[in-house]
Parts: C-alpha cells; sequence; structure tokens
C-alpha cells in the first residue's frame, strides 16, 4: 500500500449521499415521515388534512390537505436539501413562528423512498398543477398535471434503499401506534385543523377541527375524560399559558398523558413536566400523573427550537419563571373543585349492616359525618350512611346515670362482649405469624393510628399500611393463581383510550388474559370488558382495569409474574383505607387479625413500617419508672 493510499482524502460528499445520512437523523420511523409532512400541511395554512397508510406506513403514506400549495417553479426546488421558504436570514432564526424551517423533510424522506408530489396553487393563476415523481432522491418526472386544492403527497416503500433500517422497525401494530401519536398531539395543538387517519382503508380517527381545544380531548381521550378535565389560565409579561388539566382522581401511571405545547409544536420538556406534577401538590398519589395539555404562548425570541434534528427539543429562556407560572395556574384552578374521588361517593351508597359497640367505648366525631365499618363477607370497609353517636361519659358517676337511662336492646356480638383483643382459636394459631404479638386494640388516634398493648408493650398500627398489606396478599395469590373463572358483567363496562394506547392493548391483549382481563375492541376508541375474573371485587372493576392497561402502557419489560407483582402493589394500595378514615372496634380487631394472618405482616408492599413498638421498658425509662444510677445500671422506681 503506497503511502498516497494511505493517506484519505477530504471529499465532499454528493447530494443524495448527504440526503441519506440527514435521513438517519431526521426519518426514523414511518411515523416520522407522518411529523414532518404534517408540519408541512399545517405550515400551508390547511384546514383540513387526511392521513392515508397502509400497511402502517411501511407500505405507502399519503398526506392530502387544502392548503396553499407548491407553485410549479419550486417544487423541484423543495426536493433541495436546505430549501425552504420559512427563513431568509440569520435573524430569521430567532423568530421562527412555524413548525418546520430547516428544509430537510422532504429532500431526506425522498432520499429513503419512491415520492410523488401532486399540487398546485390556488391565486397564481395557473390553470393546472404539477407532479413530481422521485424515486432515491433523483427527480424521474416533473410535468404539469390537473389543477387541484392544495397537496397530495405520497410516500411508497419506505427504506426500499436502507434495508438495514427495517431491521429496527418494530410490529405493524407499534408503528400503527405512533403514527396515531403523532396526530393525536398535532391535534391537541391544533384543533382548528379536521384531521383524517385511514389504515388500509378503514377509517381510525376523525377530528371535528373546530377550534374548540376541549372537543378535540374529547376525540382524543374520550367524552368522560373530558368531562373531568379543567380549564386553567395565567399569564405574565412574557408567557401566556392556557389549556386543561385532569382532576386529581383522573391520573395514569406515566407521564406519556402529558403534553406540552410550545407556539403550536408539541415539545418534551422535563422541567415543565415536573411543574405540571408540582401544581397538584400533594393530591396525586406518588407514582400517579396527570393528563394534561398546556398550550404556552411565548415570544419566538425566547425559544431556541434549532437545538435538535426533531425540533421536539427547544431551550426555553426564564425556564423557571414558566415553571412557577404553570404550577400557580394549576394550584389556583383545582383550589375551588370539590374534589372528593369517586370511590368515596360509591362507599356512601352502601347499606350494609354495622357492628354495634359498647356503650361504655369512646367515640369520636368523624370528617363529614361518616364512619368507617368492615363487613367480613366482602373483605372490605364501607361508610355508615348516617352515623349516630353517645356522649361519652366523664366520670363514673356519669356512666352510671347513662347505664340507668339508656335501656340495652341490642343484642351485641360475642366478640364485642368479650375483651377487645385480637384472640385466636388453634387452627387460627396455626396458619397465623408466630412472632406476629397478640395485640388488644384500645383506640384510634386521629383517624390513622391504632393503639394497642400486649404483654410486650405499646404497639401503633398505621390502618392504611396494615390493610394494604392485607390486601396485597390477597390480590397477589389470586392473580398469581388466576384461572378462567369469570363472573358476567349485567352491564359492560366500556374503556375509552386514545388510537394509538388502544393499538398498544390489543397487541398486548394475552397479556391481558393471563391476568384473566378480556378486553374487545368495540368502536372506534373503545374496548369492552363483559366479564371479569372473580377475584375484582365489584366496586373496583373499572379502576382496576384501568390500572392494568396503565401498566401496559408503561413501557417497562417486564414479566408476568412481576406485572402481577405490580398489579397487586397497585390494586392494593388504591382500595386500601386513608388517614382520617374512622373506624369502630370490631372492624379495627377484624383488621389486626387479618394482619396477624399475613405472611409479612410488618410491612406494606411499598416497604413502610405497618407497626411501630413501644417495649415496657421504653415506657418506663420515658416516665423515668427506671433510672440510672451514678455507677451505672437501672434502678426501679415505685
Amino acid at each position: 500500500m503506497t503511502k498516497q493510499e494511505k493517506h484519505q482524502k477530504i471529499i465532499e460528499l454528493d447530494e443524495h449521499l448527504a440526503n441519506k445520512i440527514a435521513a438517519g437523523e431526521v426519518i426514523e420511523r414511518p411515523a416520522s415521515v407522518v411529523k414532518e409532512l404534517l408540519e408541512n400541511a399545517i405550515d400551508a395554512k390547511s384546514t383540513q388534512i387526511t392521513v392515508k397508510i397502509e400497511e402502517s406506513g411501511l407500505k405507502s403514506i399519503e398526506i392530502i390537505d387544502n392548503g396553499e400549495g407548491i407553485a410549479h417553479d419550486e417544487v423541484a426546488v423543495a426536493l433541495k436539501r436546505h430549501a425552504t421558504s420559512k427563513i431568509k436570514d440569520v435573524d430569521d432564526l430567532f423568530r421562527i413562528r412555524t413548525l418546520g424551517f430547516r428544509g430537510e423533510a422532504l429532500p431526506s424522506i425522498a432520499s429513503v423512498s419512491e415520492l410523488t408530489i401532486n399540487t398546485s396553487v390556488a391565486d397564481n393563476g395557473d390553470e393546472s398543477g404539477t407532479l413530481l415523481v422521485a424515486k432515491g432522491g433523483e427527480i424521474i418526472q416533473n410535468s404539469p398535471a390537473p389543477k387541484r386544492v392544495g397537496t397530495r403527497i405520497k410516500v411508497e416503500n419506505l427504506f426500499y434503499n436502507t434495508p438495514a433500517r427495517l431491521k429496527y422497525i418494530k410490529s405493524l401494530q407499534a408503528e400503527l401506534g405512533h403514527i396515531t401519536d403523532i396526530i393525536n398531539r398535532l391535534s391537541l395543538a391544533h384543533p382548528e385543523v379536521a384531521f383524517t387517519l385511514i389504515n388500509d382503508g378503514r377509517e381510525m380517527m376523525k377530528t371535528a377541527g373546530t377550534g374548540d381545544l376541549k372537543q378535540a380531548l374529547a376525540g382524543v381521550y374520550g367524552i368522560s375524560t373530558a368531562k373531568k378535565m379543567i380549564a386553567i389560565s395565567a399569564q405574565d409579561l412574557d408567557f401566556d399559558v392556557t389549556g386543561y388539566v385532569s382532576l386529581p382522581e383522573l391520573t395514569r401511571a406515566n407521564r406519556n398523558y402529558i403534553t406540552v405545547l410550545l407556539n403550536g409544536r408539541y415539545i418534551k420538556n422535563f422541567l415543565i413536566n415536573r411543574a405540571i406534577v408540582d401544581g397538584y401538590g400533594s393530591k396525586l398519589m406518588v407514582g400517579r400523573f396527570p393528563i394534561a395539555v398546556i398550550d404556552i404562548k411565548i415570544d419566538p425570541f425566547l425559544a431556541d427550537v434549532n437545538v435538535h434534528p426533531t425540533k421536539q427539543e427547544v431551550r426555553i429562556s426564564k425556564e423557571r419563571e414558566l415553571m412557577v407560572l404553570i404550577s400557580q395556574a394549576i394550584r389556583q384552578a383545582l383550589q375551588p373543585q370539590t374534589l372528593i374521588p369517586d370511590a368515596l361517593e360509591n362507599l356512601t351508597q352502601q347499606t350494609k349492616p354495622v357492628y354495634p359497640t359498647s356503650k361504655s367505648e369512646q367515640t369520636q366525631l368523624p370528617l363529614q359525618n361518616k364512619s368507617l365499618y368492615y363487613d367480613t363477607e366482602r373483605q372490605d370497609f364501607y361508610v355508615k350512611e348516617k352515623a349516630t353517636f353517645e356522649k361519652v361519659p366523664e366520670t363514673l358517676s356519669e356512666l352510671s346515670e347513662a347505664e340507668k337511662l339508656v335501656p340495652d336492646t341490642t343484642e351485641q356480638p360475642e366478640e364485642v362482649k368479650m375483651r377487645e383483643t385480637v384472640t385466636l382459636t388453634v387452627a387460627d394459631e396455626q396458619a397465623a405469624n408466630k412472632t406476629f404479638p397478640e395485640l388488644e386494640f384500645l383506640a384510634q388516634m386521629h383517624g390513622t393510628y391504632l393503639l394497642c398493648q400486649s404483654p410486650e408493650g405499646l404497639y401503633i398500627v398505621d390502618q392504611h399500611a396494615a390493610q394494604e398489606r392485607v390486601k396485597y396478599e390477597y390480590y397477589r395469590d389470586k392473580i398469581g393463581q388466576v384461572n378462567y373463572d369469570q363472573q358476567q358483567l349485567l352491564a359492560p363496562i366500556f374503556i375509552n383510550l386514545p388510537q394509538n394506547d388502544l393499538l398498544t392493548v390489543l397487541e398486548k391483549k394475552d397479556l391481558l388474559a393471563e391476568a384473566g382481563v378480556f378486553l374487545d375492541a368495540y368502536g372506534d376508541n373503545q374496548l369492552i370488558l363483559r366479564e371479569h375474573p372473580i377475584w375484582m371485587q365489584d366496586d373496583e372493576i373499572e379502576s382496576a382495569t384501568y390500572e392494568l392497561i396503565d401498566l401496559l402502557l408503561d413501557g417497562r419489560e417486564v414479566s408476568v409474574k412481576k406485572y402481577r407483582e405490580d398489579l397487586a402493589i397497585m390494586i392494593a394500595c388504591k382500595s386500601s383505607i386513608k388517614a382520617n378514615m374512622f373506624i369502630d372496634a370490631a372492624s379495627a380487631r377484624d383488621l389486626l387479625q387479618q394482619l396477624a394472618h399475613c405472611e409479612n405482616p410488618y410491612n406494606c408492599p411499598h416497604g413502610r413500617p405497618a407497626l411501630v413498638a413501644f417495649s415496657n421498658t421504653d415506657l418506663e425509662k420515658m416516665f423515668r419508672r427506671i433510672q440510672q444510677g451514678h455507677k451505672g445500671g437501672w434502678h426501679t422506681q415505685f
């Protein structure tokens, strides 16, 4: 090898090779083509855009709009790299108001596909339009064509000349899901545009294009979801923020349902997502995220969109001020709302009998006159519709007088007449955890903690963590031993999802079936549940199904075992009693007895302690009943 051959010369790449390299950055999958062409159609002031695809865009993608069109002498120029009508000089980069501006999309698409453009300009006086055909970036035909309204662009055989790219394409359903997600985001960003998606000859989605964002939300997420969205609005000298956010009761397990728009452009911004969640404060559970569409209007000079090939990452000046503005807008919008979850409404409709309590037992007044009781048959807590309370005698004389005045006409169950201790039969003792103490229930504190005693000392039990552990082990066993015993629903439940999520769920429905949940497609944006596994409780069927779907859509690759584990934890957490819920003594003893039978009664599924203990020695030290002497050692005080 000669010295000249060893030295590699610097050469200028030809235009076609440069376009293929650029396509690697801009065109990752069929959805990238749809995104770039739709943004061009919106920039052309289209009000109606139709997207037709075959085989999820791999065979063909056709975009038809009623926009301004392209003049005959500019069509061929549009296939040249960095040819654009959006900017003229360097200063224009700092005041970009269009979705596209680089001039890379069309040449990049043309370099890896067979491209056909049919377009005309309505008001240029020409009686004909233009038909251009290109293959691999080479123009094959450029001739006059019948005049039309707007532009029709057809992309066929995508990646035909770059077969290596096809190896990274996922299933057709997954690619179709990406396309529908792009159209959903753009329909929310531009509700004034009517979008239609047709896949393999079947119309999958259609928006009205009325300019009403809430109507666009209903078209994407369903009417029931749109009804639980509230408007937000805030302005300062630099930003104008509007949009809709969901009530705290309507959440999802990931951030995929948060849409951030900047001057009509869908962007990804971690800090703004965090500001949205911060606006809810403690109203959101840990690990839950709202549905939100935040539309930010900003002076283009304060935003730099020229930092990423797909223009989804944007640098924003005064980003911290924007975060504060968004959080305040959400906080103010939620403040006047009545944020009572639906689960509580369902509980108040229950009319189950309650356990009577001893007249000498201290009672407390619960919040909003709602007391929580436990039904052993349903293995769940419920709220009594109308609670009655007795005055708590303050002295022994008052207690005696109360007993004389109030006749005992109610026959009390044996467990109420006995000492309030978690006592177990021989069989129960064998089933219970051997190291778990025998607890005697004393009282409930602040509607959150159960105070108990045993021969060893004082115990404080977190009622939510305790029941969460009980329910977790119940659901873990039931879901882990799934059989196909199903309970028919009297009225089917309809699950509303956007098209991209619907396609994902249908693709992974076998995984749902392994958990005992069978969903079928019903309508454009709906799934139908006609029966449910017997381990699902009646008042948790719909919420548990949505939780299961959220786990699917979370994007994590988990095994069926891990999948069932996460599902059991999620259902147990949502269905367990919370703080500030008052329960009677019988219900508390029932909960303690169930906790004693748990495999691990000491922690909730998230790792928080279910109970803490103060030993007798600890108490004696705290009250100085035993004291340390001057020479060391402890001395008992009587």
